[in-house]
This record gives C-alpha cells, structure tokens and sequence, in this order.
C-alpha cells in the first residue's frame, strides 16, 4: 500500500473546502465576455430624454435593449453568476447618437462572436441556440434602428414591427 506524500494532504483538503462556485465561472469564457460587451452596449443604448412607455408601446432601441436584458440573463445563469461585474467605461456624453447605435451593434456582434465559442453541453441544452435567437433579434431591431436613425417614432405615433 502506497502512503500519500505528507505535503498533497493539505492541498487536497484545501481543494475539497474551496466552494465549487470559485470554479464555475472558468467554463465560460465566452459567455463572460459577451456578458460584458453587452452591458456596455445596453448603457450605449439608454437615452434620458425618452421617458418609458407607459401604455406597453415600445421603439426598436427598447426592444433591442429587452433583448439584450434577457440574453445576459441565460447567459449569467450558465456562468453562475457569481462573478464580479467589471467596471463600465465612462461614455463619452457629447457622442451623437446614431456613433451610439453603431458602437452598439459592434457590440452586439462580437458577443455573438464570444458566443460562438461556448459549446452547448447537456447541463445546459439548447441554451446557445436560445442566445443566438436573442442577439440575433437585438441585432435585427438594432439594424432597423440604424436605418431609420432620423425617423421619429413618438412624433408620428406609429407602432414598431411586431415580430
């Protein structure tokens, strides 16, 4: 019978305290950085001098944001959600919005791009195809509302596409 070298006991022990959360985060490193481009691409997208709609009625940049909201929560929870947020850059306040939408679209893509390395596995069936369909949407609207970046929803009192 073997004995175990003294000094590998310890270690073993430390390693079965340490709470299996501290681990999880390492499995996704392409949800944690799509995580993180779409926060700041939310940010990008909240304007102040629109007030929220309050009979339900939404534009393309909040249907993009929704979709965007429900993207980072899928993906929160395959990563654990234990992690630490990293700090968002500071915006610069003079930048015109229709640079906003771009950037933000930008965005949009490399998290699909981050996304694209995940692999699906059977804990987590069918979620990455359940994040593409929401960047997918969010990429769509946004699209939309880059090509009508000068067309004024609340002053003609049009819905949005309904999709």
């Amino acid at each position: 019978m073997s004995k175990l070298p003294s000094l590998s006991l310890p270690i073993l022990a430390c390693l079965l305290l340490v709470p299996a959360s501290a681990f999880a985060s390492h499995g996704h490193p392409g949800y944690e950085h799509a995580v993180d481009d779409l926060r700041l691409a939310q940010l990008l997208l909240q304007r102040s001098d629109i007030a929220p709609a309050a009979n339900g009625w939404h534009d393309e940049v909040s249907l993009t944001m929704d979709s965007i909201g429900e993207a980072m929560k899928q993906m929160d929870a395959a990563v654990g959600g234990g992690r630490g947020k990293s700090s968002l850059p500071r915006l610069d306040p003079h930048m015109a919005w229709a640079e906003r939408l771009n950037q933000s679209l930008r965005l949009i893509e490399r998290a699909e791009w981050d996304c694209s390395r995940e692999k699906d596995g059977s804990g987590n069936a069918g979620l990455k195809a359940r994040i593409f369909d929401l960047l997918d949407q969010a990429h769509t609207r946004l699209s939309v509302a880059i090509q009508t970046v000068n067309f004024d929803y609340n002053l003609r009192h049009l819905p949005t596409r309904n999709d």
